[in-house]
């Protein structure tokens, strides 16, 4: 029985050992589990194979002739095109020494001969997978510092929301985690908070850092940018989840906000909360038109307009939770 599904016909494995008999016994076993098994004799023709094909992860063992299998490991790292390629060693129980050194290197699994094709294949799938994760992982911290580039973009032409997306997101993400939302949607969320004004990029800095009150064509124009901020990201599939938070972080609980006057649970969750820690930035911050407001009466507001610009049921689970956390802040202070 397989310990976990990894594998696929795609799935190359480089098997580098100098006993005929044993390289195939591994083969056979890789093979039966949908995997294409190279073969080598040692260290040098390994890396000759290496010219050929990039495997997904190499199996050597540690004792062979013309170059064992630490020479062949060191020779690989030194290559960048094969440093990300897991390895796995196999060795005799002499050879404490041997894998020692390899640990020291950076070589993380060993196998003992003789070889159980089962311990073999549950080892190969068990780094495989925690390889996969690492990329996943790595693929999520690229995105996201992209993200935080056009954040950054975004605020360098509105001067006086610099640092907005950032608060906003932090807020929303308490929330949020208060709430137990699942991670793949605390990762959307940290997208789409950083997001959410990015249609902004499209508005002429001139009606962006405007002192003073926008004529109805300037609304207009700033009103565009749910909008344009979906369009934006609608094709980049990856980034599909942020669209609630671009297109609906104005839309009120009455209906009266804006792009779609949707109403009530109409709005979806994700709008809902960011509406509320929009505003409450935007309040609690110096804008052109209007003074930084305390946070207490910033607090009123939001239970005022709780069933009429806010969700009532979400308005004070974000008051708690930013209570809290100002509470937090100043006994740390205190400390």
């Amino acid at each position: 029985m397989r310990s976990l599904t990894i594998p696929t016909p795609e799935r190359i494995i480089l098997v580098v050992e100098d006993s005929p008999q044993i390289r195939n016994v591994i083969a056979r076993a890789l093979m039966m589990e949908g995997y294409i098994a190279h073969q080598a004799g040692n260290g040098l023709d390994g890396l000759k194979m290496l010219e050929k094909v990039t495997p997904h992860l190499i199996l050597s063992d540690v004792n062979m002739p013309q170059m064992d299998g630490l020479q062949f490991f060191q020779a690989v790292r030194k290559n960048p095109a094969w440093t990300t390629i897991p390895f796995i060693f196999l060795t005799s129980h002499s050879s404490a020494e041997a894998i020692q050194r390899g640990r020291e290197l950076g070589v993380e699994d060993y196998l003992t001969k003789p070889i159980d094709p089962h311990d073999l294949i549950k080892i190969i799938n068990a780094r495989l997978y925690r390889t996969a994760a690492v990329e996943v992982a790595q693929v999520g911290q690229a995105y996201l510092d992209t993200v935080k580039v056009l954040a950054n973009v975004i605020e360098g032409r509105d001067h006086y929301t610099r640092g907005h997306v950032e608060r906003v997101t932090t807020y929303a993400m308490w929330v949020a985690n208060e709430l137990n939302w699942p991670l793949q949607q605390l990762r959307m969320l940290e997208f789409g908070g950083r997001l959410h004004d990015i249609g902004k990029i499209l508005i002429p800095a001139s009606v962006l850092n405007k002192p003073g009150r926008l004529t109805d064509d300037e609304w207009g124009m700033m009103k565009r940018h749910t909008i344009a901020g979906a369009k934006m990201l609608r094709d980049i599939q990856h980034l599909h989840g942020t669209l609630p938070y671009v297109l609906y972080h104005h839309e009120k609980w009455d209906g009266t906000g804006y792009p779609k006057n949707l109403r009530g649970k109409e709005i979806p969750v994700q709008g809902r909360l960011l509406a509320l820690a929009d505003v409450y930035d935007a309040l609690t911050t110096a804008r052109p038109y209007h003074t930084a407001r305390k946070h207490e009466d910033v607090i009123e507001i939001l239970r005022k307009d709780s069933g009429i610009h806010f969700d009532p049921k979400l308005t004070p689970i974000f008051i708690d939770v930013l209570n809290k956390r100002r509470a937090q802040a100043v006994a740390q202070k205190k400390t």
